[in-house]
């Protein structure tokens, strides 16, 4: 690792600007705002930015619109961005700390107006913030606040609570919605600050035009930046003012706003253009400038964030499948309930830990009847464990199982391999195609795909079966990077694939009713009812299924 090495990055609400040494490469990609998981989604999105080769530098440096307010989120953030490139310290201040730092001439009063706003107070002695306090209770003058009044005088307008304003129709062909869906459809926005900061320069151009709503709204603005600059002078008796940020820039509507209504406060405003990426820049190689900001050293972070770190990519992983694999687990339940409304079965096979989902469905509490795994000692854990990765290859293997495991038609098989490829697996897929069952594939399609995978089959089980049901797991599975470690661990295909699962055995039940057929399930044996009502579907299915016996 270079010592000297570093990535500066600076991320607003709506875009995110980086620098590379010593390689000096540049590069962007989208801002992150406040947020219920503002670590991660800061790590997300600098992660995406950053350019492929660089993998491994000494410091990173953040200047930041939004920042983790405690230390477990700064340190989840940092042990997040571990998992792309590998530091030494990670550095955290503000937008506007840096902003200031990259001036030459020394300003008073640093104001950003961004998606949000905030302003720095940096006198002799004096240093404190007035504002930044972030969408929810504060950013007046703000981008995101601009965008909001606006929408807000475009609704009242069409809905004679206000005056009427072209920013009506405005908003409507920004959006291409109609007024009566405007509402709606920003709060279900996947991320609505950014998208109502985006309003703010139709607001400015419709002031340009002199509507009259759109200049009460730039001219309050103007108001609050104001209010600021007196409020500093009051208690800082500041001279110099430098006002930046993409919501305001020189010479545009409220820079002009601004300087006109303040003009008899005996304040200077820079002409330099503030440039936070400098500054973040700057305080990468400076060692005196980094001892005064937030410092998380890799070496330092905490098991229970490396842990924490876990968890949040399950829900993240969880999330991501309930968006991208319902199709498919609609698929599913189909499949599943044709099979038990004509009264066929449904089998389950996986090896080594896969075996353990074959397993995930059968006789549970609150789980179908009807549910067979396949299962052979050779292909568990619990017995010749180094020998049973060896036999999940063999040819011949699976016809072998199926000769003690009947498959028929109309019955539904769900085959699960991580990886995709085993020899074992494929060959069971055909067979139970051959013998008419429909096949549901639990496997994770980045790594089948990969060219890192050990597997050089043509064919992996996804591109062969019915109904594919991808876990998104990243190749190799192991989804975390503890920084010192060499190797990855905590997979996830385990916790993601019983998820599916569990979510077709709920759907499932749902159109069986739906049907007008009674599903049979387990009831808890240590619940009252639960041994009679597992007796009689013990009995019904003994001959069918062995296990029972």
């Amino acid at each position: 690792m270079d010592t000297g090495s570093f990535i500066a990055i600076d991320s607003g609400g709506s875009r995110l600007r980086g620098y590379a040494w010593p390689s000096e490469r540049e590069f962007s990609g989208d801002g992150s705002t406040h947020s219920s998981s503002v670590a991660l989604d800061l790590a997300r999105n600098i992660t995406a930015a950053l350019p492929e080769e660089i993998t491994e530098v000494e410091t990173i440096v953040l200047s930041l619109a939004g920042i983790p307010h405690n230390k477990s989120d700064q340190e989840l953030l940092a042990a997040a961005i571990s998992q792309r490139v590998i530091f030494s310290k990670l550095l955290i201040t503000s937008d506007t700390h840096a902003a200031a730092l990259s001036l030459e001439s020394h300003s008073d009063l640093v104001i950003t107006v961004g998606t949000g706003i905030t302003a720095l107070v940096a006198k002799d002695d004096k240093i404190f913030d007035l504002t930044g306090h972030g969408y929810l209770i504060g950013d007046e003058a703000s981008g995101y606040w601009i965008g909001r009044q606006g929408l807000n005088a475009a609704l009242k307008g069409v809905e004679g609570r206000g005056i009427e304003t072209s920013l009506t129709q405005i908003s409507q062909n920004f959006y291409q919605i109609t007024a009566a869906q405007l509402a709606d459809y920003v709060h279900q926005l996947g991320n609505p600050v950014t998208h109502i900061a985006a309003f703010a320069p139709l607001v400015t151009e419709a002031a340009e035009n002199h509507d009259p709503v759109a200049i009460s709204i730039i001219n309050k603005a103007a108001e609050e930046i104001k209010s600021l600059i007196v409020l500093a002078i009051k208690r800082a008796d500041i001279k110099t003012v430098a006002l930046m940020g993409g919501a305001i820039p020189p010479g545009g509507l409220l820079h002009k706003s601004v300087l006109a209504m303040t003009k008899d406060l005996r304040v200077n405003f820079t002409q330099e253009i503030a440039e936070p990426l400098i500054g973040a820049r700057k305080i990468a190689s400076d060692p005196a400038i980094q001892k005064e900001i937030i410092c998380i050293y890799a070496s330092e972070i905490t098991s229970k964030t490396w842990s924490s770190l876990y968890l949040h990519n399950v829900q993240d992983l969880l999330k991501r499948v309930s968006r991208t694999q319902e199709d498919s687990i609609a698929q599913a339940v189909a499949l599943f309930a044709d099979a038990l409304a004509n009264g066929k079965m449904i089998h389950t096979f996986g090896t080594g830990h896969s075996h353990l989902l074959a397993e995930e469905i059968f006789y549970r509490a609150g789980g179908l009847a009807a549910i067979y795994p396949i299962l052979d000692e050779r292909l568990m854990l619990h017995k010749d464990v180094v020998k049973g990765s060896q036999s999940e290859r063999l040819p011949g293997l699976a016809r072998e199982l199926l000769t003690r495991h009947p498959i028929t038609r109309g019955d539904v098989v769900v085959v699960i391999s991580n990886s995709g490829g085993n020899q074992v697996t494929l060959d069971l897929v055909s067979l139970a195609q051959e013998a008419g069952a429909k096949v549901i594939a639990v496997t994770s399609i980045n790594h089948a795909t990969s060219k890192s995978a050990r597997s050089n089959n043509a064919q992996k089980i996804h591109q062969l079966s019915d109904v594919v049901l991808d876990n998104s797991g990243i190749v190799g599975d192991a989804s975390i990077r503890v920084i010192g470690n060499k190797m990855a661990v905590a997979p996830t295909s385990t916790i993601i694939g019983g998820a599916m699962l569990q979510a077709v055995v709920v759907g499932t039940v749902a159109e069986l009713i739906k049907r007008g057929i009674e599903p049979e399930i387990f009831l808890s044996s240590n619940m009252v009812g639960g041994d009679e009502n597992n007796s009689a579907i013990f009995d019904k299915y003994r001959p069918l299924i062995h296990l029972y016996n």
